[in-house]
């Protein structure tokens, strides 16, 4: 479909066009993973894709996560190569953090730095494999999800919740309809992810306004200020 083409669809049918191009990102996705079974050293995500994602006054935000969260321990699922956790251990060295991804060449950038991350496959993870993750996150005081959970098809959205839900506070953004990036095959409504977080005992925080005007002040990426909430596990 040409570009004028596809400016009139979504100028005339934006549900229409947010659920097709889900769909062909879906496509995208499983071709990409074929080939890395085919070829064990491609990766979707590579070298260039990180290094289009290394802006932004990170310092800055782990500085206003931490003046809401008072954390001792932190934990990033889909950590990419690492620019938030690596921002978290400077703002507070003492920080317990342990960061989570699949991209090898996310974790070659992050371990380089001196991270401590792990390879969490979440396209394939089992709901029991997941369940055992989410017991040992329930003494973590800080979970972080940044960009995440849109790469993931909805049928595997419940194991990444349910990582999510098991810190005691957590920041969580996810991309809106039509915002468009790579691989983004389930693009849906902040309350989406929302409403799914509060079944599972994280709720919005009652700062979380605030925390949103304060991440807005900050020079990261845009999506971050229209996506990021803070959340707080019922009973935390």
């Amino acid at each position: 479909m040409t570009r004028p083409a596809l400016d009139w669809l979504r100028a005339r049918a934006p549900t229409l066009y947010w659920r097709a191009r889900n769909a062909a990102a879906l496509a995208a996705l499983y071709s990409a993973r074929l080939q890395q079974r085919a070829d064990s050293g491609a990766d979707a995500y590579d070298e260039a894709f990180w290094q289009f994602h290394s802006v932004g006054d990170w310092d800055g935000f782990a500085r206003v996560v931490l003046a809401y969260v008072g954390a001792h321990s932190v934990a990033d699922i889909g950590c990419g190569h690492g620019l938030a956790l690596a921002a978290f251990t400077r703002a507070d060295p003492s920080l317990r953090a342990r960061g989570f991804d699949d991209s090898a060449a996310a974790l070659r950038r992050a371990t380089a730095s001196g991270l401590a991350v792990e390879r969490l496959d979440l396209l394939s993870l089992t709901r029991d494999a997941a369940d055992t993750l989410a017991r040992e996150l329930t003494d973590v005081d800080l979970g972080i999800c940044l960009e995440v959970a849109e790469h993931l098809p909805a049928w595997r959205a419940g194991q990444l919740l349910a990582l999510c839900a098991a810190p005691r506070h957590l920041v969580f953004s996810a991309a809106q309809p039509n915002q468009g990036g790579r691989l983004h095959v389930n693009e849906q409504p902040p309350r989406y992810w929302i409403d799914r977080l509060a079944r599972r005992g994280q709720h919005l925080d009652a700062r979380d306004a605030a925390f949103r005007r304060d991440v807005a002040a900050l020079d990261l990426p845009w999506w971050y200020a229209r996506n990021v909430h803070l959340f707080a596990r019922a009973g935390g």
